[in-house]
């Protein structure tokens, strides 16, 4: 029997997801056969290559406002001629790019990959001219003007495990103006989305980084951006709480970016939910606000928050709470997050099963078992009537549909046309078009059939 219900279930913890994920990783692209592979790869480029000249941007607007403190005047003038100049640019390359393409088919593959692959080589470009005007020097010490002196080592891994030892070499090798990444509340409840803004040394708290060993450390990435900008992911206190840290070169690496893409208990002021503890509670909303970013696919670590929203749901649902519990099963079975042992589905699908739509994907789960694909006939067909009964009797109108699509089909081990045509007029009378399709096609085939009752 194929996942009648899943789709359904998805909604009511999966967002709309968007056609392209930037956790593409760029090795992916390598290789590739088919226009598909190339249009995603040339989108991942582009997007990368705009979010590094974001960066490069406010890391250029964070040097002005620090280098020009004693100045305001001034620095207010040529922070106005780099925003002047910044827009001046975009208008440039976004009439250059389809002027590169122009002899291409508008709206084919190649003009597509085309223009994504001119917007990305000329949004590199653009960042490395940002990071070069008004260039900064690291604070504390002689790098960046001219000197190695104080440069712990050109390769970087050797620099990240001396940068990384303590609060002292760290605030000597971060730039005087660092971009900081957040998650903040958005007007939608229950939302975030990141908020850029440049913190300078004088507020930063060191330590910002644990040590990282000279060899490989668990739950320690280090990802190559190009030959001056590294980037190190920090997963080491889980996905609910990962860091990554920027580093650029001149003369010498400094730290010029933290990205913190954990929730902050000060972000999260919504409601407590009745029955949870102010832990659970705070779970449930890390779990909304994680996976609400996670489905988006738009930032680089969809599947760690992903997962992360997971993780935070098993958590909430502790309590007994059936919408948690309900999020959490759906969540396992999406193909989205890591599949929850068989033992633990079942539990949360039995607490959800208080609620209509609990319900149904109890039966959901009688009839498919922990599995994402299966296609052969209810492994459990009584009990999986009992629960979509007890979801139609709370007034699911999926419900209706999914026990009138199974007396249509005989897949519960009872097929009733009659019955049948009951469930999906209840479904129609309460306005939902599957259960007018439904009807329709039922007396389509039989015009002399009559409704009996759907319980």
């Amino acid at each position: 029997m194929k996942r009648f219900f899943l789709g359904a279930l998805c909604a009511l913890t999966c967002q709309a997801v968007l056609p392209v994920s930037i956790a593409l990783a760029q090795d992916e692209c390598t290789g590739i056969t088919t226009s598909q592979q190339v249009d995603k790869c040339s989108d991942v480029s582009k997007v990368a290559a705009d979010s590094q000249l974001n960066t490069s941007y406010h890391q250029l607007m964070a040097r002005l406002e620090t280098q020009y403190r004693t100045e305001p005047d001034i620095g207010a003038a040529y922070t106005a001629k780099v925003k002047e100049a910044q827009r001046a640019w975009i208008k440039l390359r976004d009439a250059n790019c389809p002027l590169e393409a122009f002899e291409i088919k508008p709206g084919t593959s190649a003009y597509t990959t085309t223009v994504n692959n001119c917007i990305a080589r000329m949004s590199r470009e653009r960042s490395v001219f940002l990071d070069n005007v008004a260039p900064d020097i690291v604070s504390g010490s002689a790098v960046g003007q001219g000197t190695d002196v104080s440069c712990p080592s050109q390769n970087f891994a050797q620099f990240l495990s001396t940068f990384s030892a303590n609060a002292e070499s760290q605030r000597r090798l971060t730039a005087l103006a660092v971009k900081m990444l957040v998650l903040k509340r958005t007007e939608d409840p229950g939302r975030f989305e990141p908020s850029i803004t440049a913190e300078t040394g004088s507020g930063l708290m060191f330590p910002l980084m644990a040590a990282v060993g000279k060899g490989k450390t668990e739950g320690v990435a280090i990802e190559t951006v190009d030959d001056t900008h590294m980037n190190v992911v920090d997963k080491r206190a889980g996905n609910s709480n990962i860091k990554i840290f920027n580093f650029s070169k001149t003369s010498c690496w400094a730290l010029v970016g933290i990205e913190d893409w954990s929730l902050s208990e000060t972000e999260l002021v919504a409601p407590a939910r009745p029955g949870m503890s102010r832990a659970e509670n705070l779970c449930y909303q890390r779990a909304e606000g994680l996976g609400g970013l996670g489905f988006l696919e738009r930032y680089r670590l969809t599947a760690e928050l992903i997962e992360a929203s997971l993780e935070n749901y098993v958590c909430a649902a502790e309590s007994g709470d059936p919408e948690a519990s309900l999020s959490a099963a759906s969540l396992s079975l999406s193909q989205m997050a890591p599949q929850l042992e068989t033992s633990k589905l079942e539990a949360l699908f039995k607490a959800a099963s208080t609620t209509a739509s609990g319900a149904l994907g109890y039966a959901t789960y009688f009839c498919n078992g922990n599995s994402t694909d299966y296609n052969g006939p209810c492994l459990h067909p009584e009990e999986a009537e009992r629960e979509v009964i007890r979801a139609v009797s709370m007034g699911s109108t999926d419900a209706m549909n999914y026990l009138g699509s199974s007396f249509e089909s005989g897949q519960l081990g009872t097929k009733d046309l009659s019955r049948a045509l009951a469930c999906y007029q209840l479904s129609a009378d309460k306005g939902r078009p599957q259960g007018s399709d439904g009807v329709k096609r039922l007396v389509s085939q039989d015009s002399d059939i009559k409704a009996s009752h759907c319980l």
